[in-house]
């Protein structure tokens, strides 16, 4: 075991988890939640679940020259493992990697020791050829062939983003502490840090973080956010005062901005279809400070919403659930379990939320539309849509609550789409839409 270690003991337990269905985030937190780990151990765990899943076709394609057979799920993720480790770290020597690869796979699946051994030890300096751009950058084909239609030119810099590893991007709670303050106290904790140039709540942080272990996050200093999520509550701009609906909460990102723009002195009902997320809001909010300013509420608006609340809220936020094809850069285990047909599969949904959201909308009320996807199917179409069966409802252009002139730039009727790895963010859209007074929705 001292020679495998625990990180990549850990890292195939996860990618057996990943491989049954569950989520690599929460398969990794359950590895961190089932035995301690150190700083250098919780690093090089998380860099190697998701630099396998990240990099799977590529590393694929250098097994294959060394194995034609097919091969033993937990083989194969060895041999991958060991293959990223030899391809993209550097402090490990190769022997080392080999060396543990082969003493994994001993306890695994012994009869083939012999068979990663000599793949490892023969592809090492491997460089495979003639790729296609999917198996280059690791992304499925349906995917790639859906967005070189799209992106023509574009399409090798959207991949070769979705691969980077992401920073992590910090909220900065204004009401708590300045920015400078934040950057002074990562500094000090040896985090390399900078501010962000587009949004003045926001740092950006690269390196390994553990962020539990910082007081400035149980002070509610702080709260992980990407910068693109941060501008839907910039556009949906709400005021001290007024009553605020977070359709789709999740586990309360937005609620605590909406919270923090208003400096607590709005009043929101955070809503979501599962408890369990809402518990994690209950606990999010309660570190900010904002444990009394917000309602939870379970349910699933698409079967409707209480009478009682029907046209109460001076703005709607509709953060709808889709295919996350704006975020594989952070979801890297995405990408092998999307479809073509998943994306078509969530606009329902979208629309039926959509809806609601304006039923829920005072006349004269703001609602804002948002998903990280871009796909036309899931934005575009679904703000058509509403537009086609709700005459009442009317698009604004997004452009005057966006905070940077180089993100106006990106507004095409009304509405922004930020494609993955743009300004360094992930991808998303936002829409603006308002409930026109003496209308009928």
């Amino acid at each position: 075991m001292s020679v495998v270690g625990v990180s990549r003991t850990e890292a195939l337990k996860v990618l057996q988890r990943v491989r049954a269905g569950q989520p690599v985030a929460e398969s990794l937190a359950e590895s961190h939640g089932a035995r301690p780990l150190d700083a250098k151990d919780r690093a090089l765990l998380t860099q190697l679940v998701y630099g396998v899943l990240r990099h799977r076709r590529l590393l694929d394609a250098i097994i294959r020259q060394f194995s034609k057979n097919s091969l033993e799920p937990d083989v194969a993720d060895i041999l991958r493992m060991g293959f990223f480790q030899l391809r993209f770290l550097d402090r490990i020597p190769p022997y080392a990697v080999v060396n543990a690869a082969v003493e994994q796979t001993k306890l695994v699946q012994p009869k083939a020791t012999r068979l990663v051994n000599a793949v490892l030890r023969r592809g090492q300096r491997y460089e495979p050829e003639n790729l296609s751009l999917a198996e280059q950058y690791s992304h499925p084909d349906w995917l790639v062939e859906r967005w070189g239609r799209r992106f023509g030119k574009k399409l090798p810099d959207i991949l070769a983003a979705n691969n980077q590893i992401p920073p992590l991007t910090l909220r900065v709670n204004l009401d708590k502490a300045s920015r400078e303050q934040v950057v002074r106290a990562l500094v000090q904790a040896g985090v390399t840090v900078e501010a962000s140039p587009y949004i003045n709540a926001a740092v950006r942080t690269t390196g390994s973080l553990w962020l539990e272990d910082l007081e400035i996050f149980h002070a509610g200093w702080v709260t992980v956010q990407d910068e693109s999520g941060m501008l839907v509550t910039l556009v949906l701009d709400p005021h001290p005062g007024e009553r605020i609906l977070d359709m789709t909460a999740g586990v309360g990102g937005k609620t605590g901005h909406v919270l923090e723009y208003t400096h607590g002195q709005s009043r929101v009902v955070a809503m979501d279809i599962a408890e369990h997320r809402l518990d994690i809001l209950r606990r999010n909010l309660g570190r900010l400070g904002y444990a009394d300013q917000a309602e939870a509420v379970c349910r699933d608006a698409t079967l409707g919403l209480p009478t009682t609340i029907l046209g109460g809220f001076d703005r709607v936020l509709v953060d709808a659930p889709c295919s996350n094809l704006g975020v594989l850069r952070r979801r890297v285990d995405a990408r092998w379990t999307k479809s073509a047909n998943d994306i078509k599969s969530h606009q329902g949904r979208q629309v039926s939320l959509l809806k609601m959201g304006i039923l829920a909308t005072k006349p004269g009320g703001v609602i804002v539309y948002s998903t990280c996807s871009v796909e036309p199917e899931e934005t575009v179409e679904v703000i058509n849509m509403i537009e086609t069966e709700m005459p009442g409802i009317r698009r604004e252009s997004v452009a005057p609550w966006l905070p940077h002139s180089a993100l106006q730039e990106q507004v095409q009727s009304g509405t922004l789409s930020v494609l993955p790895g743009s300004f360094g963010m992930d991808g998303f859209f936002i829409a603006r839409l308002r409930y026109r007074e003496g209308s009928e929705k």
